[in-house]
């Protein structure tokens, strides 16, 4: 690579790449104009070849117009012909660096590089670096030191690999069937300038009329259904082959770092530094299987694409994705894995009310309207039908609120149809948010906010008893939370509103 802080350029393979682009984008062009001519869909072919060659077009000017530099404080790329654009980040502001590469870049051996910090004016992606100065730019950017040459890699300690038994966990889907519906459609309009008709097709295969609405689509899910499931693996395992989670590098410059793909390829840099815990995602059909997602709590990763997201794994069963956890969290804990204070009975009452009272009042009001004759008589009672469901999921809802402390961390768990359970840090906790209304007043209840820089930014345990939530706020950040729980315990002290918002920030 060249000098510190010398302008680089991309590399000059992008434009024996968009070479090759060129001539595969005037394959269709040619079908339409030569061989179909007035007898298919010529327009259309040959505005795709245009659209191609076009995009080649692109890349190449963006290729002689793209510099970037690496400072000893900071990242700087300009681009652009007509307008300009220059974007400097800080080197310390740096939350990940990740690259991907596509088949046809695979070949060519080239990479994307992302550069994210956390902000989306600032981040910015390189298109593209051959693969050797892309390794080299990605540990330069996370080590804050100059790039190691590529027999001095940093070693790396394997915390997963993908296992077969995978597979099945993240496939297996009740909306497999739409899978299907989806590229066939598309490919009832591909083929209909061709003469074929796929939907006559589809009818010459069953008597549908004897079969009825009910028969037809029986028939419909029997055979789109494993046809999804199947084409659900083939996805699941081109964007998963491979799949290595390791912790690269030497502390305190460690990275978690994720690979997968088959004919693109994606790495995924975190910082380690930037790590402030972990969630599980469990969705109600999941967790019935004992299924979970994991995600890491970073921090200026939110709008970073798809290493914003967090997510760290595929779909695992819950027992496996605690022991990945237990690994990707360095410090020997495993707070995922401690033991929830319940919440008090009156959580449970509040949401029996709610999964009763709401159906109740909508009956109610349809009744008006039936009473007035406005609606027949048998409209109104249909709310009251969803009460065999609305009160078992509070129930549930009720039985997925927990929180505790464990070591460094603080844990707090929620959601009934989406069920997320996080760690956190408690040095990364900045403040405490204390919201009452009238009822959880009455009930000596309140929801515990908690404020940070990472993850999604904002963390609730609804409805904890008062005394849990002082606790909670204690043991997590006593230093913190010493000055406002002294002044919350003065006589003198009173709510003097409906909806009581008490915030203490550090």
């Amino acid at each position: 690579m060249t000098g510190e802080g010398a302008w680089r350029r991309l590399s000059v393979r992008v434009v024996h790449l968009d070479l090759v682009r060129v001539a595969l984008s005037c394959v269709p062009g040619y079908l339409g104009a030569v061989v179909l001519n007035d007898d298919g869909p010529v327009w259309a072919l040959v505005a795709g070849s245009a659209a191609g060659v076009l995009g080649a077009l692109t890349d190449l000017l963006r290729w002689m117009t793209t510099r970037y530099r690496i400072g000893p404080d900071r990242v700087e790329m300009r681009s652009g012909w007509a307008a300009r654009r220059h974007r400097t980040v800080a080197r310390d502001r740096i939350r990940s660096v990740d690259s991907s590469a596509k088949a046809l870049q695979r070949l060519f051996r080239l990479r994307v590089v992302h550069v994210g910090s956390g902000e989306h004016d600032s981040s910015f992606k390189l298109n593209a670096l051959d693969r050797r100065h892309a390794a080299l730019l990605e540990r330069e950017l996370l080590s804050g030191a100059a790039a190691p040459e590529p027999e001095e890699a940093p070693a790396e300690t394997v915390i997963a690999r993908l296992r077969w038994q995978w597979v099945p966990l993240n496939i297996v889907t009740i909306w497999a069937v739409f899978l299907v519906a989806g590229p066939l459609f598309s490919l009832y309009w591909l083929l209909r300038p061709f003469g074929v008709d796929l939907l006559g097709v589809a009818r010459g295969l069953a008597d549908w009329g004897s079969l009825g609405v009910v028969g037809s689509v029986l028939l419909c899910a029997a055979v789109g259904y494993p046809i999804g499931v199947a084409a659900a693996a083939g996805a699941f395992l081109l964007e998963n082959w491979g799949f290595e989670l390791v912790r690269a590098g030497t502390p305190p410059a460690t990275a978690l770092v994720s690979r997968r793909g088959l004919l693109g390829t994606r790495t995924v840099q975190r910082d380690d530094r930037r790590l402030r815990g972990l969630a599980f995602r469990e969705p109600l059909a999941w967790r019935w299987l004992g299924l979970a997602e994991t995600k890491v709590v970073t921090t200026g990763l939110s709008q970073v694409g798809d290493a914003g997201s967090g997510a760290l794994l595929p779909r695992l069963r819950l027992g496996e994705a605690r022991e990945v956890a237990a690994r990707v969290l360095a410090d020997g804990h495993r707070p995922l894995e401690a033991p929830l204070r319940r919440h008090p009975r009156g959580a449970l009452v509040r949401r029996l009310g709610w999964a009763a009272y709401g159906p109740a009042l909508l009956a109610g009001l349809l009744l008006l309207f039936t009473l007035s004759g406005a609606l027949p008589g048998w409209v109104w009672p249909l709310p009251l039908t969803v009460m065999p469901v609305t009160l078992p999921m509070a129930v549930v809802a009720y039985r997925s609120l927990g929180h505790t402390t464990a070591g460094p961390y603080l844990v707090v768990r929620g959601g009934a149809l989406h069920r997320e359970t996080v760690t956190l840090r408690r040095g990364a906790v900045i403040g405490w948010t204390f919201e009452q209304s009238i009822l959880q007043r009455w009930g000596g209840r309140m929801t515990v906010g908690i404020p940070t820089a990472a993850g999604d930014r904002f963390y609730r345990a609804p409805d904890a008893g008062t005394e849990q939530a002082l606790s909670l706020a204690r043991e997590a950040t006593p230093e913190l939370a010493a000055q406002f729980i002294e002044e919350a315990s003065d006589p003198g002290v009173r709510p003097v509103s409906a909806r009581t918002d008490r915030v203490m920030c550090d």
